[in-house]
């Protein structure tokens, strides 16, 4: 098989130069001799003569000129190509421009000359100069945010994440790009909602949520982020801000608190105790197949007494030491709370009247028989009423009469006694001197 003819060289003539979109110049002992059109427009000469025969070293910026004069003694001294640069130049008006050029030696009018080419970078260098500096900026505000800014790719990988982040959990930000943000929460379906509600939305403001820190220290944060999209619309992460609000949710669980508990017991306080002694008897709605629910009612005997002998401190003493020990003789899943005074109500779900009544009497013996530590003197008892709830009770407000009524024949009976909403007295009840 023969092999193809090779191909005549082909010299296209000078005149092609002016032709070309790129910008060539020729440079003898440190001249511009010759210059194509592209390069007389690039440089605002007027006419070749603006241009032609002015010093390279007037031209290139005083910063580059030392680069340029080596690569045009490289091209001359090695003739070879040199490989490309960037370097500013001023034009014929004076403005500025970013020039990249390759050049190589030739021979011009019988002497030794530089071929070089070159296209304008300045729109390019001038973009850069605003990527870095939008870069500059954006590491600046990661750098003193006090909240933490996150991204992470579709399948939850943290690819970046500002500073902030040590102050916050304890990590360097190196120690968390590259692992899974779910990693850091300690219930991974609160971060299953998170993400739910961002596919769904498209975004979330003032997320609740938890984070794990270095430490293992349990954090609420703030969420609020966006989806990000690819350039097929498809999901391809998140990015956005969270925030350490431990301290606010703890305010927030401490108003909580102060709003639904008595400041001295810290026991539920009246209003909390009465709705869920409503949302009890809501449960049954009514029917007389449901679990049985019974309530105490607990007042001090003779409390007057001791704040008018002891002074309110010990009296206040009394209560906390009274609530203390029947917080300890009620069951798990009562509600004990404070009514007022010296009055205190008892929520026994789910045990009938025999068994509350145990209940009722535990409380009434250890009362009595355990003094507060720091009064061994002071000797306390307490009038117990015990009601059952029934269907006629359609609200609380019947069943809490019956109760009251229940613990005045107590007191009536002589105190320190437990009597139920029928008055009849409980057969352990112990009756002392009123």
């Amino acid at each position: 098989m023969s092999s193809l003819p090779p191909t005549p060289a082909f010299a296209p003539p000078a005149d092609w130069l002016e032709l070309l979109p790129a910008c060539v110049v020729v440079i003898v002992d440190g001249h511009f001799r010759w210059a194509n059109a592209a390069a007389l427009q690039l440089m605002e000469a007027d006419d070749a003569a603006d241009f032609v025969g002015r010093a390279v070293a007037d031209l290139v910026h005083p910063l580059d000129l030392h680069r340029v004069d080596a690569r045009i003694r490289r091209a001359v001294e090695h003739a070879g190509t040199n490989p490309t640069t960037e370097f500013r130049v001023y034009t014929c008006r004076g403005h500025e421009r970013v020039l990249a050029m390759t050049s190589r030696p030739i021979e011009f009018d019988g002497r030794a000359a530089v071929l070089a080419a070159f296209l304008d970078m300045t729109q390019r260098a001038a973009m850069e100069e605003r990527l870095q500096e939008t870069d500059r900026n954006f590491r600046r505000i990661m750098d003193t945010m006090q909240d933490v800014f996150y991204r992470t790719d579709a399948h939850g990988i943290t690819r970046y994440v500002c500073p902030a982040v040590q102050n916050v959990l304890g990590y360097r930000a190196d120690e968390i790009v590259g692992l899974p943000a779910a990693a850091f929460y300690p219930d991974l379906s609160e971060r299953d909602r998170l993400v739910d509600a961002i596919r769904r939305d498209g975004f979330v403001h003032d997320f609740p949520g938890r984070m794990r820190r270095k430490d293992g220290v349990i954090i609420d944060i703030s969420i609020s982020t966006h989806a990000l999209v690819d350039e097929r619309g498809e999901f391809a992460g998140v990015e956005g801000i969270w925030r350490d609000i431990s301290q606010r949710k703890s305010m927030e669980r401490e108003l909580e608190r102060l709003a639904s508990h008595d400041d001295l017991t810290g026991l539920p306080n009246r209003r909390c105790t009465l709705q869920a002694l409503d949302q009890a008897i809501e449960r049954r709605g009514g029917r007389r197949d449901t679990a049985p629910l019974c309530v105490l009612m607990l007042d001090l005997d003779h409390f007057k007494r001791v704040n008018d002998e002891h002074g309110h401190l010990v009296g206040d003493l009394a209560l906390q030491h009274v609530a203390a020990i029947m917080q300890r003789w009620s069951r798990d899943g009562d509600v004990l709370g404070r009514l007022g005074g010296e009055e205190f109500l008892l929520i026994v779900d789910a045990a009938d009247l025999d068994a509350t009544l145990e209940v009722a009497e535990r409380i009434r013996e250890a009362v009595q028989g355990i003094p507060p530590p720091s009064r061994p003197e002071l000797r306390l008892t307490v009038s117990i009423g015990v009601a059952q709830w029934c269907e006629a009770d359609a609200d609380a407000s019947r069943l809490l009469d019956r109760v009251d009524r229940a613990m005045y024949a107590a007191k009536n009976s002589g105190r320190n006694r437990v009597c139920t909403s029928n008055n009849e007295l409980s057969n352990r009840s112990n009756a002392l001197p009123g």
